[in-house]
C-alpha cells in the first residue's frame, strides 16, 4: 500500500509540474478521465491493458498509435509508464491527486451548477465569468439539470454549497413560521 501511494505521488506530480495553465491543466484532466473511463466502460480495453499475457511493449505500443493525437505528449509518456509498470490500477488515484495537486497550483475552484431547466450558453457564460471574477480563482466548472428543483440555482464551489433554490426557500420559510 505504501508503494502504491509513492507511486500515485511519482505519477501525479510529473503530471502536475508539466501543466502551467489552466488550459493545459483540462487538456491533461480530460486525457486521464476519458482514460479511466474507457477502462471502466469497455471491459476489452481493461482485460487487455490488465493483462498478464500481452507484453507491456505491445500495450505502449498500441496505446501511443491509438491516442498520440489526441492527448498531450507529455500524458502519453506518463501513461506509458504507467502501463509499463502494471499500474493502470492506480489512474484514479493518480487523477485525483493531479487534480488537487494542480487545483492548489494554478488557482482553480471545482464548481457545479445545478438548475431546474437546461441553460443556453450566455447564460452559462455569464454565471462561469461571475463566478470566476467573484471568488477570483479559474473555474472548471459542471452544469446539470435538477428537474426536482422548482426554481433557482444550486452552486457548490469545492466544499461550499450556496442554495438559492425556491425549495430551499420554502422550506426555511416554512421553518421560520413554525418556530413563531
Amino acid at each position: 500500500m505504501k508503494q502504491n501511494l509513492k507511486k500515485i505521488n511519482i505519477y501525479s506530480n510529473l503530471l502536475n509540474d508539466s501543466v502551467n495553465s489552466f488550459d493545459e491543466f483540462i487538456g491533461v484532466k480530460n486525457g486521464l478521465d476519458e482514460f479511466n473511463a474507457s477502462l471502466k466502460d469497455d471491459l476489452s480495453i481493461n482485460t487487455f491493458f490488465k493483462s498478464k499475457t500481452v507484453d507491456n511493449v505491445e500495450k505502449m505500443s498500441l496505446f501511443e498509435k491509438a491516442v498520440s493525437n489526441s492527448m498531450s505528449v507529455i500524458l502519453v509518456e506518463v501513461l506509458k509508464v504507467v502501463i509499463e509498470n502494471d499500474d493502470i490500477n492506480l489512474l484514479k488515484d493518480v487523477s485525483k491527486n493531479f487534480t488537487l495537486l494542480s487545483k492548489q497550483k494554478l488557482n482553480i475552484a471545482f464548481v457545479e451548477v445545478v438548475s431546474s431547466n437546461e441553460m443556453n450558453s450566455d447564460q452559462k457564460d455569464d454565471i462561469t465569468n461571475s463566478l470566476s471574477e467573484l471568488i477570483n480563482k479559474k473555474i472548471d466548472i459542471n452544469f446539470d439539470v435538477d428537474k426536482n428543483l422548482i426554481g433557482g440555482l444550486k452552486i457548490k464551489v469545492d466544499d461550499t454549497l450556496y442554495d438559492s433554490s425556491l425549495q430551499t426557500k420554502l422550506e426555511n420559510a416554512k421553518s421560520k413560521l413554525v418556530g413563531v
